[in-house]
C-alpha cells in the first residue's frame, strides 16, 4: 500500500485550532470589508462569495476553505467581517497569510472568545507559499504549530 507524500512548512502560530479544506490561492490582498460588505453578501447563499470587483477571486466562495494570500489592505473592519463570517458559518476553515496584521488576527481571536469557535491563522512570509500550495488542493493548517500539509498531487 502506498502512502501519500506530504510536504511540509512551517509557519508562524497565530491563532489555534486546526482546519483543513480546498486551498484558495491568491496573491492579490484582500480587502474584507470590500469583498463581504455588499448587498449580495446578506443572502444566506452568497454569504461567503468575494464581492470586491477589483479583486481576481470575484464570485469564489471561502467557507470551508484555506484561504492563502499576502495581506489584508482596507478597512480597519477587517477582524469585525472575519467574526461576522464565523458566527454565520461562512468562514474559511483557516487562513494562511504573509503578513497577519492586527485587524485580520481580532476577528479569529473574537471568534473564539465569543463563540467558542476556532479560525486559525498561521503567518507565512515567504513567496514559497504561493508556489508550494495550488488553488484547488486540500490542505491541512495547524494553527498551534504553524504546520501546514500539502500532500502530493493535491
Amino acid at each position: 500500500m502506498w502512502s501519500a507524500v506530504v510536504t511540509t512548512l512551517r509557519g508562524k502560530p497565530i491563532t489555534g485550532g486546526r482546519g483543513e479544506g480546498r486551498a484558495i490561492v491568491t496573491r492579490t490582498p484582500i480587502n474584507f470589508t470590500a469583498a463581504f460588505m455588499k448587498p449580495a453578501n446578506l443572502l444566506p447563499r452568497r454569504r461567503a462569495e468575494i464581492r470586491d470587483e477589483h479583486h481576481d477571486l470575484l464570485g469564489t466562495r471561502v467557507d470551508g476553505s484555506v484561504l492563502v494570500f499576502p495581506s489584508c489592505v482596507g478597512s480597519t473592519y477587517s477582524g469585525m467581517m472575519i467574526l461576522k463570517l464565523v458566527e454565520q458559518g461562512a468562514a474559511p476553515a483557516a487562513i494562511v497569510v504573509q503578513e497577519a496584521d492586527t485587524l485580520l488576527v481580532s476577528g479569529a481571536v473574537m471568534a473564539e472568545v465569543w463563540f467558542g469557535k476556532k479560525l486559525p491563522v498561521v503567518e507565512y512570509p515567504g513567496d514559497d507559499i504561493f508556489d508550494a500550495i495550488a488553488s484547488d488542493s486540500m490542505i491541512t493548517v495547524d494553527g498551534d504549530t504553524g504546520e501546514i500539509s500539502i500532500p502530493s498531487g493535491s
